[in-house]
């Protein structure tokens, strides 16, 4: 578990952090959003003291990151930046093994973790492994970077803004693939964004920041319909709505991660919405960079207006 403390952070004489009282659940797809400057990042990067609070404590498993070996502490997370970051003079089965080679893993384990990634993200280790970053595009090398930081099998994974270089196809192809490996290994992801969309998809619960403040901790539904304050509300009401056919609501519906209970299948057909929504609220997925909230009474009231 993470814990912020009466966090605060003051660079000069402007404060970028405002007593941030925060907690992020192990094994939780956790996302900070909010615009430019909000301080979200600044809050990301505490976690692995590449930023140092001026004010309160964050704790990791009970201890004080500040009492963590700083080294192990780095080895222990896997970080994944909005450029790639790969490392041009090294093959893409080097890149990925790097921090296991720091861990002091074998060769031969190594390669064989890495090659095991990269055919996770349908990156074939036969074509793929021996080559360089200069030789794959821009969203290989970030499916490069995600599985790297997977590597050593890590409780936490730290994203700042890791999918906003790639054009809006590539976007929710990497969104997807991060909710397809978050569900695999459990693991604690937080995940930096100023895309509310990107939000709303990713996240299990979500934290709205503007101008250094906590304005609000929910999950997508909470916040879409009990916003704290104007500011969350205007946030999040961004972009226009749509009306689906019911060929694009069962083509968006294939497309949305797959809901958090391990029990439930895959929601690619009406009939399995239909089961899914008797025993649940309601469902929420994402079609071209919109996500709606579809309950019971909505799809039954759609169906009987499509003649259905």
């Amino acid at each position: 578990m993470i814990e912020y403390r009466n966090v605060g952070m003051v660079y000069g004489q402007n404060e970028i952090l405002t007593q941030i009282d925060l907690t992020i659940k192990d094994g939780e797809l956790f996302v900070l959003v909010g615009p430019s400057g909000s301080g979200k990042t600044t809050l990301l990067r505490m976690l692995n003291r590449l930023t140092v609070p001026t004010r309160g404590d964050i704790y990791l498993d009970g201890i004080k990151i500040k009492d963590h070996d700083i080294q192990k502490l780095r080895l222990s997370m896997g970080y994944v930046l909005q450029e790639s970051s790969l490392f041009p003079n090294l093959t893409l089965e080097d890149n990925i093994a790097l921090q296991l080679e720091q861990l002091g893993v074998s060769k031969a384990k190594r390669r064989k973790r890495a090659q095991e990634l990269l055919e996770l993200v349908e990156l074939p280790a036969s074509k793929y492994a021996k080559r360089y970053p200069k030789d794959i595009s821009g969203g290989q090398k970030q499916r490069v970077a995600l599985v790297r930081a997977l590597a050593a099998d890590p409780k936490l994974i730290l994203m700042d803004e890791s999918f906003s270089a790639l054009d809006p196809v590539l976007r929710q192809q990497m969104q997807t693939l991060i909710l397809k490996l978050w569900q695999k290994f459990k693991m604690t992801v937080v995940f930096v964004t100023h895309d509310m969309q990107e939000a709303l998809r990713l996240g299990q619960r979500i934290a709205v920041l503007n101008e250094g403040q906590l304005k609000q901790v929910g999950t997508p539904h909470e916040l879409l319909t009990a916003p704290a304050d104007c500011f969350v509300k205007e946030f999040f009401s961004q972009g226009p709505k749509k009306t689906l056919t019911l060929k694009e609501l069962i083509a968006s519906l294939s497309l949305a991660p797959k809901p958090y209970d391990e029990k439930c299948p895959e929601l690619t057909a009406v009939v399995e919405v239909l089961s899914y929504l008797r025993k649940q609220p309601s469902l929420d997925f994402n079609y071209h960079e919109a996500t709606y909230t579809l309950t019971l009474d909505q799809l039954l009231q759609y169906l009987e207006s499509a003649g259905i």
